[in-house]
């Protein structure tokens, strides 16, 4: 690297660590004085305790915040080091001795994918590994809120509701399990299911993977073998010591926070797409706006580059007013077409159409940068 590609490098670098941490900061300083009473309203716990808990959860969090923040702090970064340059007439110097502009370029862009390199890792082994941390409201952390668990699917399309889930304990009570019929299909409406399965309670076992069932009973109709089920037959029972639904306690309060899909690996979105899941569109809209993430990014930075690569004196202000215009834009576009997606055959389409329009218009501004 010459001394040039150091010196953009440092200062791209530099800003972005900043900004990440000063915004992370107010992230999470806002949030906790939104909800201060909430974490110190149980008078039984010590001072220390209610420090350790709120270190916990916003420790857990700090890979989701920086999953969100770290993307478009790639482009204002890149934006502020070349505006330093612009400002203090470095530009000029550099067009008059031979060098494009468009050479500036290369050291953000070798930064930002190294970035984006660790961001990546970041969305799909550290977050999809504290997910079940991270999907926990203050109320589970301080135990007085323990919530439910509703129709919940596993691979095998068995539908588990649970009246209260402790993860922590790896534990369900009011325990009401659907048997899948011998098809593997989901059971449909008004159709009498083949069996029901009740419990009090139920306990994980990790190491069989398997959940133990107290006073656990099979409910089915007692029929005829002449004749399909109807509802007046009378209902027979069989215990049942254990069943293995396929998913883990953490797994269960992952799937009770509304945006859980978004904290999954692409890995375990496609084993969710292949098994049949029936709320699939938004596990298919995160999926392709995950793989479009990285190139959505650099497509952003190189917008709001070139209108700072002059090779003249410019008002500062202006060029970062007209990136912040077109930057807004893509934005704007961006969650659009997102929200508008009713059909997962156009969620490819959603994710892919701001770099379908915006890329050609980033390259052909950079085209246009006269040197």
């Amino acid at each position: 690297m010459s001394i040039l590609d150091r010196y953009i490098a440092k200062t791209f670098l530099t800003s972005y660590l900043l900004l990440l941490a000063v915004l992370i900061g107010l992230v999470v300083l806002l949030h906790l004085l939104v909800n201060i009473d909430e974490l110190t309203q149980d008078s039984a716990l010590s001072a220390g305790q209610v420090v350790g808990l709120i270190a916990d959860y916003y420790a857990h969090n700090l890979p989701l915040y920086y999953s969100q923040l770290g993307g478009p702090l790639l482009a204002i970064s890149a934006a502020f080091t070349l505006a330093v340059m612009l400002r203090n007439n470095e530009m000029t110097a550099l067009v008059a001795s031979g060098l494009p502009l468009q050479r500036l370029l290369a050291p953000l862009l070798v930064c930002a994918i190294a970035l984006l390199a660790l961001w990546i890792a970041n969305r799909e082994l550290l977050i999809p590994a504290w997910a079940h941390q991270i999907a926990r409201t203050h109320g589970q952390m301080m135990g007085r809120e323990t919530g439910g668990v509703y129709c919940v699917r596993d691979e095998r399309n068995a539908l588990l509701t649970a009246l209260r889930l402790f993860p922590r304990d790896g534990r369900l009570e009011g325990v009401y399990i659907v048997e899948p019929p011998e098809t593997g299909r989901p059971a449909v409406a008004g159709e009498l299911p083949s069996r029901l399965i009740v419990a009090d309670h139920a306990v994980y076992d990790p190491q069989r993977r398997v959940w133990r069932l107290a006073r656990g009973r099979r409910l089915a109709a007692a029929v005829a073998p002449a004749g399909p089920a109807e509802l007046g037959d009378p209902i027979r029972q069989e215990p049942v010591d254990e069943y293995p639904f396929g998913l883990t306690p953490a797994e269960l309060a992952l799937r009770q926070r509304s945006e859980w899909a978004d904290l999954l690996s692409l890995r375990q979105m496609n084993d969710l797409l292949a098994s049949g899941l029936p709320n699939r569109l938004a596990i298919e809209v995160s999926r392709h706006v995950r793989l479009t993430y990285p190139l959505n990014q650099l497509t952003l930075l190189l917008l709001v580059v070139a209108f700072f690569l002059s090779r003249e004196p410019r008002n500062v202000l202006v060029a970062g007013g007209q990136a912040l215009l077109l930057g807004g834009l893509f934005f704007v576009l961006t969650f659009a077409v997102g929200g508008l997606v009713s059909d997962e055959r156009w969620a490819a389409l959603a994710a892919w159409a701001p770099i379908l329009l915006f890329a050609p218009v980033a390259v052909l501004n950079l085209a246009n940068v006269r040197t």
